[in-house]
């Protein structure tokens, strides 16, 4: 399924996703999300600490796995 608005879609929901950049990639595990308040935007923290812009994502898969825990 492809989401092409993602402003109605609750943060918990992105804790927990799977984020896959290419099909290379073995895709990361959302642990937190947070805020850049200069940059007015959301980075997305992996489970190796790794922070990832939310305007980076463009062309990323997202996998949703439920609601946060």
């Amino acid at each position: 399924m492809k989401v092409k608005n993602f402003s109605n879609i609750p943060i918990e929901f992105l804790i927990g996703s799977c984020i896959t950049l290419s099909s290379e990639d073995e895709g990361r595990v959302v642990k937190q999300v947070c805020m850049d308040l200069d940059r007015h935007s959301i980075i997305l923290i992996d489970d190796e600490g790794n922070g990832m812009y939310w305007e980076s994502l463009q062309h990323a898969e997202i996998q949703f796995q439920g609601v946060g825990k």
